[in-house]
């Protein structure tokens, strides 16, 4: 029985299979994230790696090779890091919402899988699968998501991404930031958006930053939507205001502001959501050139529901590269809950 060694990545284990091959071994350089699905056993082995299997391949009269199970390696560290594939930021079109919002799992996910999906033409008619990609962190925020709406049913999908996205973990597992694979750079918003989605802390966010159509609809006005537009999507005639709402002032969790000139301030609005009385206080992570100020620096709150509006002001001391953006973070906490906004600004002009 043949086991295919390929040094091209196109090359699918499933016309390995289809000629009788039973194993396949693939030269990759595993320092790229690897998202290929394998239908028969298969080993990765470095570029490298490959010349000496060559070399052994050409001297030996028959040669062997074994591929041996597969083990579940658990608590590996540094974990999470970003992939270099998928959803990653900046937000062309509408720049001041930083893409994407949240980081879950997605490099090699043991899935469910669908028989409708399945290339039946290899018999493989498996109800499992390993796969990557946005497709497979769309599954675990969902989830989370349906599991904060059976414990909040009053909140509005609004609500519900606020809790996901303010209470992300921005940290590995060894407690230093996240970064990059495979060059170990620190990631930033643009890679992960608020952060690596953390489901118990979203259970209890503290705060919520919340909005509904008619924000939205404002939003769309600052963009240059018009009535027929509008009423496409709404089913009914829909003015914008005048003056329009600046677009940087719909009430998303993350805050971003694009092509500042000069000094610039944005609002926002939370709800508590909470049992006693508290105080929450503003702490600010500057955007390198840009000072941030909160106003007011504090938030009292007696009562679940209550709503407290503040401002972020951006004196910027320095130009960005052309549209290049630079980031910090604004969080809020009562020593108990800790409710973390990225910001990203890019600065056109002092």
């Amino acid at each position: 029985m043949d086991i295919t060694v390929a040094d091209d990545p196109s090359e699918k284990s499933i016309i390995v299979k289809e000629a009788g091959g039973v194993g396949m071994i693939e030269a990759f350089p595993l320092t790229r994230d690897f998202y290929h699905q394998f239908v028969i056993p298969a080993a990765l082995i470095e570029q490298e790696e490959e010349k000496e299997l060559q070399a052994y391949m050409a001297t030996e009269k028959h040669p062997v090779a074994k591929i041996l199970p597969t083990t579940t390696v658990l608590k590996a560290k540094p974990a999470p890091y970003m992939a270099v594939f998928s959803s990653k930021g900046p937000n062309y079109i509408t720049p001041e919402i930083i893409k994407p919002d949240i980081t879950a799992p997605r490099v090699r996910i043991f899935v469910a899988w669908s028989l409708v999906a399945t290339d039946h033409t290899a018999e493989r008619p498996e109800n499992y699968n390993i796969a990557s990609g946005t497709s497979m962190a769309c599954p675990h925020v969902s989830g989370i998501a349906a599991i904060l709406e059976f414990y909040n049913p009053s909140w509005c999908p609004a609500a519900i991404m606020s809790a996901v996205m303010t209470t992300a973990t921005v940290t590995d597992n060894t407690g230093q930031p996240i970064r990059n694979f495979p060059d170990g750079t620190q990631a930033t918003p643009f890679d992960y958006g608020s952060g690596h989605v953390n489901p118990f802390a979203a259970l209890d966010p503290g705060l919520i930053y919340d909005f509904d159509t008619s924000d939205v609809i404002n939003f769309l006005c600052s963009y240059g939507a018009s009535s027929r537009q509008l009423r496409n999507l709404t089913g009914k005639l829909v003015n914008c205001k005048n003056p329009l709402t600046p677009s940087y002032n719909l009430n998303y969790p993350s805050i971003g502001v694009f092509e500042v000139k000069g000094r610039l301030s944005v609002s926002r609005t939370v709800t508590y959501y909470g049992k006693s009385p508290t105080v929450y206080s503003a702490n600010v992570v500057n955007p390198e050139g840009v000072k941030v100020m909160v106003t007011p620096p504090t938030l009292k709150f007696t009562k679940a529901g209550e709503k407290k509006s503040f401002k972020v002001s951006f004196t910027p001391h320095k130009r960005s590269k052309g549209t290049s953006f630079v980031f910090g973070s604004l969080t809020w906490s009562n020593g108990i809950h800790k409710v973390r906004s990225p910001i990203g600004v890019n600065v056109l002009s002092l």
